[in-house]
């Protein structure tokens, strides 16, 4: 059987529209709550208002690639004939998202991290006056 013409049942079908279904709300949802902490940091101006700005901007990137991957997903269900390529489509991006969420948490340990130790140091500085 070749790749190409595989078609997946239709209960496996509804699986994958449940996943694309839930995943698109999860878009919805994440673009929202970017776009609240990207105001909130905007009227806020200040130190933390910027860390909103950030945390808003990246919620609202990842909100935007969990929706693309949602529509990858759909696309299995919607068209025929190209399901395995489809889904190898839909790993893809599923992959990048995730590749993107492991970046960003690799940089935010990285910032805790340097936070903890300066906190420790100022800390030991200030106590040693």
């Amino acid at each position: 059987m070749e790749s190409g013409n595989y078609e997946f049942s239709s209960s496996q079908n509804s699986l994958i529209k449940q996943l694309a279904d839930k995943m698109r709300f999860v878009s919805f949802f994440l673009i929202g709550l970017g776009v609240l902490a990207a105001i909130d940091g905007v009227a806020a101006l200040t130190r933390e208002g910027f860390g909103n700005i950030v945390l808003g901007v990246s919620q609202i990137i990842i909100g935007l690639w969990t929706q693309k991957a949602a529509f990858s997903f759909q696309r299995i269900v919607d068209t025929e004939g190209n399901d395995i390529e489809n889904l190898m489509g839909a790993l893809g991006e599923l992959r990048k998202l995730y590749t993107l969420q492991y970046w960003l948490y690799i940089i935010a340990l990285i910032f805790v991290a340097i936070a903890v130790v300066l906190g420790i140091f100022l800390g030991i500085a200030s106590v040693s006056k």
